[in-house]
């Protein structure tokens, strides 16, 4: 039994972030990618704040906290905001595809930064991937596009700079508390970029159809998403868990075909499948017990 309900935990984990993607889209419609990435922090911490405010750390010191700072600006802010930025011009379908190349190039870097040894398995994974981005932009032959799928990999490499920075500064911290603070230091610097970006009255005085698109991306994809991801973090060895991540751009394909009638040309197929089975292959290349995405400590 135990094993069934897992299973549905992370169908319903990957669900809640595939469903980022489409819903992500429906957002921009309506609101700047700068006021979106606004509201989802902020109901990203109150969801947190709501089903973990028990076990989040408030006593830290100086030097965490610096870290923290600098996680959130990869993680969250820098990250979050090309994504969106990016989706602007590209379906989400693609958007997710393209973003879920994280994995792969988290390995990459891990190799480069981290000195990490994979095995030809690995590195077959990480050719097999950028293959598929290739196979991709090949298709892109519109510049907006292009445009778009370029920030959505800088929003993926961000991510993965990220967790080499995570694995490397703050493996030691609390999950929890960590994700936590990402999201509560990013706050700031959010603010900051809506202000600039948008009229102040655009920000405070949101649409009803957009503060609900704000609120299931920043409370079930973000806040609920990880408590599902530390029950299955917390009873299996992640680097199974990371094997599997291309079930989210999968099933993002899906939900935008059916909500948004999005739908993958041949050749984005392609590379789409080149992509998963990279994800597949550089997750179980690493030659340690566990591999780097055992650091993924960010929520789509």
């Amino acid at each position: 039994m135990e094993k069934e309900k897992d299973f549905l935990f992370f169908i319903f984990m990957s669900s809640f972030w595939a469903f980022n993607y489409p819903f992500v889209k429906m957002a921009l419609a309506f609101e700047d990618a700068s006021v979106l990435l606004l509201y989802r922090v902020i109901f990203a911490i109150i969801g947190m704040l709501l089903l973990f405010n028990r076990r989040i750390k408030l006593r830290l010191s100086l030097k965490s906290h610096g870290k923290m700072f600098i996680l959130s600006l990869l993680n969250v802010t820098i990250f979050m905001e090309f994504w969106f930025l990016g989706e602007t011009s590209v379906s989400s379908s693609l958007s997710s595809i393209i973003i879920y190349t994280y994995p792969i190039i988290s390995t990459f870097l891990s190799i480069i930064l981290l000195k990490e040894k994979y095995t030809m398995e690995g590195i077959g994974g990480i050719a097999l991937g950028f293959t598929g981005i290739i196979v991709i932009f090949s298709d892109s032959i519109n510049v907006a596009s292009v445009y778009g799928i370029f920030l959505e990999l800088l929003a993926a490499t961000s991510w993965a700079l990220g967790t080499i920075f995570y694995k490397k500064y703050i493996r030691e911290e609390d999950r929890i508390t960590t994700n936590f603070y990402q999201f509560a230091y990013s706050l700031i610097p959010v603010i900051f970029i809506s202000f600039i970006s948008t009229s102040p009255g655009k920000i405070l005085n949101p649409g009803t159809e957009f503060l609900m698109l704000s609120l299931v991306i920043g409370i079930p994809g973000t806040a609920i998403a990880y408590y599902f991801f530390l029950k299955l973090n917390r009873d299996y060895n992640v680097s199974t868990i990371s094997s599997f991540l291309f079930i989210v751009p999968a099933l993002s394909v899906i939900f935008s075909y059916f909500i948004l009638h999005n739908v993958l040309t041949y050749i984005q197929t392609s590379g789409f499948l080149l992509v998963s089975i990279g994800i597949l292959l550089s997750a179980r290349g690493v030659r340690r017990k566990k591999s780097l995405l055992n650091s993924m400590i960010t929520l789509e």
